[in-house]
């Protein structure tokens, strides 16, 4: 980005001033908060400071609706199974609550009546790639679709991932049978473990 080192070791802006981010956060969960202090040291090491801002949840999207936060932090795609012939919704600017461009998403949500109208050339790709996608005929173009999406993000990282992957124990009785050593556990699709058809589960 071009921007020189101050005698702190922190990068300075363009006017002079300490380049400082503050990364808002519902505060609920205390993964959020541990993950952004890790985050704190390692951007301290490339000269950027950063703080979190904890709120309650309606504050805080409230501030983010309204276009007031710089950066905040919440979770991440939630389809984890994504395919070809999954909506690609969460990539183009589709629902207020998506928190890198809330005013684009209401624009789109709404049809227009409320939000802004996207003024970057990707974000508005974005859109009409996802518009062709919801017309498309057949796998094969959604899959060219959804890859094309995917280049826009690589490029532009609309969102900073930070964790992916991460093992998430479950709990379970002795008595309850047939449930996996391990398995998929996120929220769309299945509900969590309701991918398994809970149906399967069974009581010794």
């Amino acid at each position: 980005m071009g921007l020189k080192r101050g005698p702190d070791q922190v990068r300075r802006m363009p006017d002079g001033r300490p380049l400082e981010i503050i990364v808002e956060t519902a505060g609920e969960s205390t993964e959020q908060t541990d993950v952004l202090e890790l985050l704190r040291e390692t951007w301290r090491e490339i000269g950027i400071k950063l703080f979190s801002k904890p709120s309650q949840r309606e504050a805080f999207r409230n501030r983010v609706f309204a276009g007031e936060t710089v950066m905040s932090v919440w979770s991440g795609l939630e389809n984890g199974l994504a395919t070809a012939d999954s909506s690609p919704d969460e990539l183009a600017p589709t629902s207020q609550t998506q928190y890198q461009w809330p005013k684009f998403g209401q624009y789109y949500e709404t049809g227009g009546k409320n939000g802004e109208s996207p003024d970057i050339a990707e974000v508005k790709e974005l859109a009409a790639l996802y518009t062709a996608w919801a017309g498309s005929a057949s796998s094969e173009e959604r899959a060219r679709i959804w890859h094309q999406m995917l280049a826009i993000h690589m490029q532009q990282q609309y969102v900073i991932g930070v964790i992916a992957g991460v093992p998430q124990p479950v709990v379970a009785r002795d008595k309850l049978m047939n449930v996996p050593a391990q398995g998929f556990f996120n929220w769309d699709p299945g509900a969590f473990f309701g991918i398994y058809h809970p149906d399967t589960f069974w009581y010794r």
